[in-house]
């Protein structure tokens, strides 16, 4: 009988590996993932009359590519282009299709192989298929909150093909003469 046995993540993001100047690996990475979903929602939401919520958003967007783990210029590449992509959602539930084209920067700074950007056509075809379905504004939260919850799916599912196909390393970079990796 096969047992079930946890799978050791000691380093499996390739950004885990690079030096970071301040704060720690995972509170950047969790930190960076609420900041960019909390500025998107509130983007999402902006209106005439709440215009000021929409540039709070803004903010938010910005600072969750600076603070999320990565290499600096492929933060700074993103930034403005996913910031206009969720600028284009204010319009209601018949554009929110374009927030699936944020994970491709996504994917971008989180360093997958470009395989895995297969994985875009999911949240595509999830907020093509509410376009179609939905019309009124008020509708705009619920399809805004399922396109989001396509896209973190393709995200972790392009971790976890990165990782089967073993395109992502799951061991420690070694830390002993010779290049070869400690044993446990």
């Amino acid at each position: 009988m096969p047992r079930l046995v946890p799978r050791r993540n000691a380093a499996p993001e390739p950004t885990s590996r690079l030096p970071i100047a301040w704060g720690d690996y995972s509170g950047r990475y969790l930190t960076g993932v609420v900041l960019l979903v909390g500025g998107a929602a509130l983007v999402v939401q902006t209106t005439a009359a709440t215009l000021a919520l929409g540039m709070l958003g803004s903010l938010l967007l910005l600072a969750s590519w600076a603070v999320q783990p990565g290499r600096p210029l492929v933060r700074a590449a993103v930034a403005l282009p996913s910031l206009l992509l969720c600028w284009c959602t204010i319009t209601g539930p018949k554009s929110m299709w374009v927030l699936a084209l944020i994970l491709p920067c996504w994917l971008l700074v989180r360093r997958r192989p470009p395989i895995t950007y297969w994985t875009t056509l999911i949240p595509l075809a999830l907020g093509l298929l509410l376009a179609s379905c939905t019309s009124l504004v008020a509708d705009k939260d619920a399809t805004f909150w399922v396109v989001v919850g396509g896209v973190v799916a393709a995200a972790w599912l392009s971790r976890e093909y990165a990782l089967k196909l073993r395109l992502v390393h799951t061991d420690r970079i070694a830390s002993r003469p010779g290049g070869r990796p400690r044993t446990p």
